[in-house]
């Protein structure tokens, strides 16, 4: 890993815990102050996962390519299982309704990170993505799963949610647009 990438992930992590330091309480987890220090906090890491996105494609080698994605991929939905895991056992009340607490926002921003990683991925390799996803049921439960977490911590930027409702019509997670398009579907990775 790059060093910027390792001191955006650890200024990141200081920020959320100096946002706990001076909170204290669900409520303030909601509060628009610490919603928009977070999107912008997230806009950095996308950054870095665009630009990771982008070194992919740009390997010039589809065999390297192919073995990167593989790598990344997997890494992807290891930690986003992980990360549901964690919510799901911290979630004492059973309730459907996501928590957003200092003893969850690490898991969540987990998995709208990942989450909006995964949509870069689909969306600029989507015949590789498909080939790996679309046989692997517990990726897609993992996916829809992280997908609803996303939408409903309202935590993400607009970018990255317009991404993750492009990936869902790619994957065919909700019904496609009759205008829907991927721009990068014409750089199908080869089998």
């Amino acid at each position: 890993m790059n060093n910027k990438f390792l001191f955006l992930v650890s200024f990141f992590i200081c920020m959320i815990l100096l946002v706990y330091s001076e909170i204290d309480g669900e409520e303030k987890i909601q509060a628009p102050e610490f919603k928009e220090m977070y999107k912008k906090m997230l806009l950095e890491k996308r950054k870095a996962q665009h630009e990771a996105a982008k070194r992919i494609a740009d390997l010039g080698n589809k065999k390297k390519e192919n073995e990167m994605l593989k790598v990344v991929i997997n890494k992807l939905f290891e930690t986003l299982k992980s990360s549901l895991e964690n919510l799901a056992k911290k979630n004492k009340n059973n309730d459907k309704k996501l928590r957003i607490d200092k003893d969850t926002i690490e898991d969540v921003s987990s998995v709208i990170e990942n989450c909006a990683f995964a949509s870069d991925l689909a969306l600029r390799f989507p015949k590789y993505f498909h080939k790996v996803y679309d046989k692997n049921q517990n990726w897609q439960f993992t996916l829809e799963t992280a997908i609803s977490i996303t939408l409903q911590s309202k935590l993400a930027d607009e970018t990255s949610e317009k991404a993750i409702y492009l990936m869902s019509q790619e994957l065919d997670i909700i019904k496609k647009e009759p205008n829907y398009s991927n721009q990068f579907s014409s750089e199908k990775v080869n089998e």
